[in-house]
């Protein structure tokens, strides 16, 4: 707040007046002691001046001082005042703001909430996408526990629930198809690997259980089906075949069924033995050497405790050495 320019006038003249008195004053009596005749009236009269002009010249300069001071303090005093008009028309205002900071706040923190609450739904979501059953349901209790939106978590839970048994159906569903896949070149062994695997992951499963019945059933089927194919091949004599089948059926066959089969089965390998050792003779006779080393390969390997065998073991090396002189190559002997 600037000063007035009216402000202390007749201080401020009666400073000036005062001032130019005792300049003037001061200066008469300079003046008079100069001409005085008494030398001490002189020297009184010159230290009188000198003081006039002394004091003249402190008011000259005090006076302005401690006007401008006083002034300094009178504008203090001022501004001090409409400050302290000015707080407390802004303390109306402040209370005002806390209030609605306090409001921005609790919104701020329901915003803040509804995001947190968005963004763990969205990651429940996405553990379901991913197969990840136990992280999803580890998340669906934090939503429950911190959020209490138990309602929200019952219907996650339901749509949790709903893929993951989507989830088990599609790969059951893989998984049986592969074990089908088995089963249709009779590879029981690796079809019981892949069912024991899915019954220890799902004990109580109707689908699991019914593929190890069906397995039996399959098993029993193609037994059946070697049965008649081995009685077929007997009846018209075609040994090879035969024996082929025996040998698979084999696995199939319990103690009791397998000594069904011995009195067929050693008349089918005595035919077997006949032919070999006829075609053996018949090799040797006409001089096929890399033939006869063959057919007798077939015979050790075959009916290595026949006597016929013991014959032929021993004519393998002439054999040999007579299919190399005439260029033949000879065949080796298969390593168990």
């Amino acid at each position: 707040m600037a000063t007035p320019p009216n402000q202390y006038y007749q201080l401020r003249w009666v400073h000036a007046s005062v001032c130019l008195a005792s300049f003037v004053g001061g200066l008469v009596l300079i003046g008079l002691g100069c001409v005085a005749v008494d030398a001490q009236l002189k020297t009184l009269m010159i230290v009188a001046g000198a003081f006039l002009l002394l004091v003249a010249t402190m008011f000259f300069t005090a006076m302005p001082m401690l006007l401008r001071m006083e002034a300094t303090f009178a504008r203090q005093l001022s501004e001090l005042r409409e400050l302290r008009q000015s707080l407390a028309k802004q303390s109306d205002r402040l209370d005002v703001i806390a209030v609605n900071t306090a409001l921005s706040d609790a919104a701020k923190s329901l915003s803040h909430r509804q995001q947190e609450l968005d963004a763990l739904t969205s990651a429940i979501r996405e553990e379901i996408h991913h197969g990840r059953w136990e992280s999803s349901n580890n998340l669906v209790h934090e939503l429950e526990r911190r959020f209490g939106a138990s309602e929200q978590a019952a219907a996650i839970r339901e749509e949790l629930d709903t893929a993951r048994g989507d989830a088990i159906h599609e790969k059951l569903s893989e998984a049986i198809e592969k074990i089908e896949n088995f089963f249709r070149p009779h590879d029981w062994e690796k079809a019981q690997i892949e069912i024991d695997r899915l019954h220890h992951a799902l004990p109580d499963n109707a689908r699991v259980a019914g593929l190890i019945d069906r397995m039996k059933i399959l098993k029993e089927q193609h037994k059946q089906e070697l049965m008649q194919a081995w009685e077929e091949a007997t009846k018209r004599s075609d040994t090879d075949h035969a024996i082929e089948i025996l040998r698979e059926l084999d696995q199939y066959l319990s103690p009791a069924e397998a000594h069904a089969l011995q009195s067929s089965a050693r008349h089918v390998f005595k035919e077997k033995l006949l032919q070999l050792g006829i075609q053996f003779r018949f090799a040797v006779n006409e001089k096929r050497w890399a033939d006869a080393v063959s057919t007798g390969l077939v015979l050790v390997r075959d009916f290595p405790n026949a006597r016929m065998t013991n014959e032929v073991r021993e004519a393998l090396d002439t054999l040999r050495e007579r299919a190399r002189q005439q260029g033949m190559v000879v065949p080796e002997p298969a390593n168990n």
